[in-house]
């Protein structure tokens, strides 16, 4: 039996369920959001597990941001970094030019799909950890977008959510059974041969409660070599009853991606739709179980548990004109879980919330490379047992109340977080690569809310972030150790020191109309001991150092307004600058091979400036049309770290879209890149097998023409 068929016959299943279970007859329709009373909903920001006491923004010293599953349901998006581009400061790059493997980046941090680019954001689903263990790479293909009930982007680092969140942390929270009956079946057509099949049903039956999404996606790509599937199933239980409130679900995705990757600029002007290496893919196979629990003791105290098991099969294959083909076959097995307590009460008469938790995480990972040419070859194979600590404290405790008026306050936030990862790492081939290591690290966090109203507020904080070395970068560390492609490496030596980032930030929020939300931030993160994935000259390989001290530091502003039901809309500005602190010496793919960096040179592949706006008109209730578009400043290219050669050109891109709903149906078409701008957002240096000598040359990833998706979904 196919994929496909076996993922139809379960949507026909479901259907057959869904009649079973249908009412006979009903509920009224309710009001669409657009007929609803004009109100901005607050911002809600929880810990890793579903929090029982969650934190108003008010008691947050920092700068946050929420998207429902709705709202990211109407962005139709390939994945997450989709639906997150239109926040502030967020940035897409591709390059690996398929729209299932963007790189994500905000405030000068990066998460990413590429197997060796440093991470520095931290992906959570419903409590646990998505950065894979081989590399803290993030698959964002394997996320169950249509699942999803709410999104939460808390930037800087975080004391709950620990290692490797420098720059951000994603919280993404599944949805579970409604208080009525649901099913709802979605199709949706495109250009480049896209297709796209769901259907969600949910409902309770007291005291329990289900959810189950199916999802089949297909495209032909607009690039030679470009096709991609999709294949997901996830599904939920719950139970609400006293003071327990539990779910657990299961998720299964078998997805198969080709990467058409980056082309020679002069191929780019010539032939955007070629594929250089065509025969280059990844295929992920993902069983994940998840058990989320809470139960009250009392109306003041609260306590969570979590645990997981998450099993992933991948395979990536490179094509190499200039050498052998590679195959890389990872198995990683993840286990764990996280404690929590929760009170919510006062402290010497002041009121006060405080959370202490702890965790554990083992992942078993091995991975093996080999080189294909006339024969198969086996050049790695290794395994790495990880054993990963965690135990935070944070309280927040409020100091002052009505000091400036009704609704003002003053409130403390203090936390701090221990974090112990250990690597056993075993060279099966007898090679040097095995070895024991352990990086451990205390980080501190304080900031301050004065608030003067509940539309008025102004916050400071400070905070630290830890990132371990990861597997790859430890079997790749240092110029001896060179890894070809994506494959696991030949060396440990010299040790990789942890990455440590100190961040300082103030911001405010202002509501000055009851239609009108304002936010700003200020921040500078200063990082120690950063892990650069560095290419030799001549070679697509790259290895791992610690090079010293690095910057980012900027500005956030966003506007976010409705007025009435007709119209509302948004307008973002982010200034990041993301800088080398010391002068390095690195190795670099162009001629002669090393380069000095100065001082204050710029970080490749992070803009300084981006802006984005975009509107949504209700003419009817029954109807919305809304546009967007996005600005982002010009960029150096990956490798080019002393700032010599020309950037990527500055470039913007315009979305429209179009839905109308009518009872239980709804239909839409969206318009991507709608006035066809030709751009890149990915530039690297390497060589050119097919021209004479193999001259190291610029390459692209070109962006993709105007295109259309459009659907249909009816709600039963």
């Amino acid at each position: 039996m196919t994929r496909r068929r076996g993922l139809a016959l379960v949507a026909a299943g479901l259907v057959g369920f869904a009649t079973a279970m249908m009412p006979t007859s009903l509920p009224a329709q309710t009001a669409t959001p657009e007929s609803q009373p004009l109100v901005l909903p607050p911002v809600i920001v929880s810990a890793p597990l579903p929090q029982p006491v969650p934190l108003p923004r008010s008691s947050i010293p920092g700068a946050i941001d929420t998207l429902t599953g709705k709202e990211v349901r109407e962005t139709y998006p390939h994945v997450l970094p989709d639906a997150l581009e239109s926040r502030t400061g967020v940035t897409l790059q591709n390059e690996q030019g398929t729209p299932y493997q963007p790189d994500l980046n905000l405030r000068g941090f990066v998460a990413s799909p590429v197997t060796g680019l440093p991470q520095g954001i931290s992906i959570f689903r419903d409590g646990v950890r998505l950065n894979e263990p081989t590399a803290e790479e993030v698959n964002f293909d394997l996320i169950p977008l249509d699942d999803v009930e709410l999104v939460e982007v808390i930037r800087g680092p975080s004391v709950l959510f620990g290692r490797n969140t420098l720059g951000a942390a994603i919280n993404i929270v599944t949805r579970r059974g409604e208080e009525r009956f649901e099913l709802t079946p979605e199709l949706a057509w495109g250009s480049f041969g896209r297709q796209e099949y769901t259907l969600r049903l949910s409902g309770p039956v007291k005291p329990f409660d289900y959810y189950i999404g199916v999802r089949y996606s297909d495209e032909t790509g607009w690039r030679q070599d470009s096709d991609a599937r999709i294949g997901r199933a996830f599904s939920k239980i719950g139970i609400r009853t006293g003071g327990l409130d539990a779910t657990v679900s299961y998720q299964y995705s078998n997805d198969r991606i080709k990467q058409p990757g980056s082309l020679p600029a002069s191929q780019v002007n010539t032939d955007p739709t070629a594929n250089f290496t065509a025969g280059d893919f990844f295929q992920p196979t993902l069983n994940m179980g998840v058990i989320n629990a809470s139960y009250a003791v009392n109306e003041q105290i609260t306590l969570e548990a979590n645990g997981f098991v998450r099993a992933l099969n991948s395979e990536q294959f490179n094509v190499n004109l200039a050498g052998p083909n590679s195959r890389l076959l990872n198995h990683s097995l993840s286990t764990g879980g996280r404690l929590q307590a929760s009170h919510k009460g006062t402290f010497f008469g002041f009121d006060n919330v405080l959370i202490v938790g702890g965790e554990y995480t083992n992942n078993y990972v091995t991975s093996r490379t080999f080189e294909e040419d006339a024969e198969q070859e086996l050049v790695a194979d290794l395994k790495d047992r990880q054993q990963i600590w965690g135990a935070y404290i944070q309280n927040s405790l409020t100091l002052l109340r009505n000091f400036a008026g009704p609704r003002s306050s003053l409130v403390l936030t203090t936390a701090g977080r221990w974090d112990s990862v250990n690597h056993d790492i075993t060279d099966l081939l007898g090679g040097p690569s095995g070895g024991d290591f352990t990086f451990s690290r205390f980080d501190p966090r304080v900031g301050i809310n004065v608030n003067l109203s509940d539309r008025i507020g102004f916050y400071a904080s400070y905070g630290e972030g830890f990132r371990a070395p990861a597997f790859l970068e430890l079997t790749c560390a240092g110029p001896g150790a060179v890894c070809a492609g994506l494959q696991v490496g030949v060396a440990q030596d010299p040790p990789l020191q942890p990455v440590v980032a100190k961040t300082y930030e103030i911001g405010t929020y202002l509501r000055p109309f009851p239609w009108l939300d304002i936010n700003a931030s200020l921040y500078r993160t200063n990082v120690s001991n950063e892990i650069f994935a560095v290419s030799p000259t001549g070679t697509v390989g790259v290895f791992f150092q610690n090079i010293g001290s690095t910057r980012r530091q900027g500005a956030e502003f966003s506007l976010r307004a409705r007025w009435e039901r007709y119209l509302e809309g948004y307008l973002n500005y982010a200034f990041t600058q993301a800088t080398f602190q010391q002068t390095v010496e690195l190795s670099t793919s162009l001629p002669p091979g090393t380069e000095t960096v100065p001082a204050g040179s710029t970080i490749p592949l992070m803009p300084q400036h981006r802006v984005n706006f975009g509107l949504a008109w209700h003419p009817w209730l029954w109807a919305t049309m809304s546009a967007g578009t996005t600005w982002v400043s010009s960029q150096f290219l990956r490798g080019d770290d002393a700032n010599t050669q020309a950037p990527l050109p500055a470039y913007w891109v315009t979305n429209v879209g179009l839905s109308a709903r009518w009872r239980g149906f709804e239909a839409f078409a969206n318009i991507y890149n709608a006035l066809n701008n030709r751009y890149e957002t990915y530039g690297t240096f390497a060589p050119d097998p097919r021209l004479e000598g193999s001259p190291v040359v610029r390459f692209l990833t070109p962006a993709p023409p105007i295109n259309v998706l459009a659907g249909l979904r009816y709600t039963f």
